[in-house]
């Protein structure tokens, strides 16, 4: 299973272009596509609505999308503003969520909202959640309680069992009524989940500690229960290595999209790089490969 996540910038590539084509032909091949920085209706580019053009562009991939930001549109009132995060999948989508991070506002700086973003992955063999965010790009302070935040959701969801639950309701409760969904239906909580996005935080940040470990002097990162794994880590790079945000060439380039995935799934890891040749907006893609058969 091919997993990438990529911060595409709403398609505006280093050349200037925006190009939504050329992020789709980027991501073909991956089976779960994790993706920041998507708009519709934004800034009066076309197409207007990038949940649909890359949806259309990817057929083969059920399509999600959750909103960070939404707006009236004075231009279109029944057809807001919006821009967030998008997945999509080869396996259904089984339900989607998403969860507000705390915010932080900064004297002197733009703030903008934070979410989490819940997706059950139907994997045939082996279903997982897919998480993906996009977090505060100003505020160490800031990142570290939406990290802790994040921690919290994601432990949370296993006690709090599937998106529609009835455990003990009669048969006869599904179906009925309001609730027109068959108990056969009810989606799952798998435990197996893949942390992925734009942390705006390296290796060597707290923020990072805090979601994949401290580093000991004797057994360097410690991923404690309830923590994640780095895919890149796991696959043989440095922490100190890689450029996922290059900047723009007034400082140095920073490692900071990364893809997490909880220690159930460590061992199935098989790959994990960065696509320093794709260009199709200020990040690199970030890949992982994981061999999910029994």
């Amino acid at each position: 299973m091919r997993v990438v996540t990529y911060n595409i910038q709403w398609g505006k590539g280093r050349d200037g272009r925006v190009d939504l084509d050329r992020i789709a032909r980027t991501m073909a091949t991956a089976d779960v596509i994790a993706l920041q920085e998507v708009e519709r209706r934004w800034r009066g580019i076309s197409p207007a609505d990038q949940v649909a053009r890359l949806a259309a562009l990817l057929p083969d991939h059920h399509p999600a999308f959750c909103a960070a930001v939404d707006f009236h549109n004075p231009q279109e009132p029944a057809n807001r503003q919006q821009y967030g995060l998008m997945v999509l999948s080869r396996w259904p989508i089984l339900s989607v969520r998403s969860w507000p991070l705390p915010r932080t506002t900064v004297l002197g700086q733009i703030s903008d909202p934070s979410i989490l973003m819940e997706c059950v992955i139907g994997h045939p063999l082996r279903p997982f959640r897919l998480y993906v965010t996009h977090l505060n790009w100003v505020s160490a302070r800031c990142r570290m309680r939406q990290a802790e935040a994040i921690l919290r959701l994601v432990a949370e969801a296993i006690d709090e069992g599937p998106l529609i639950s009835g455990p003990g309701a009669p048969d006869d409760e599904f179906g009925a009524d309001w609730m027109m969904i068959a108990r056969t239906d009810l989606p799952p909580m798998p435990a197996p989940a893949i942390l992925t996005g734009d942390f705006n935080m390296t290796p060597a940040s707290p923020e990072y500690a805090a979601l994949c470990g401290p580093v000991s002097p004797w057994y360097g990162r410690l991923v404690e229960a309830g923590l994640f794994a780095d895919a890149l880590t796991l696959a043989g790079m440095k922490e100190d290595e890689g450029i996922t945000f290059p900047g723009d060439g007034t400082a140095p380039g920073e490692r900071i999209d990364h893809i997490l995935t909880t220690p159930d799934l460590a061992p199935r890891l098989r790959e994990g790089w960065i696509d320093a040749e794709a260009d199709g907006s200020d990040h690199q893609p970030v890949w992982a490969v994981f061999d999910m058969a029994d």
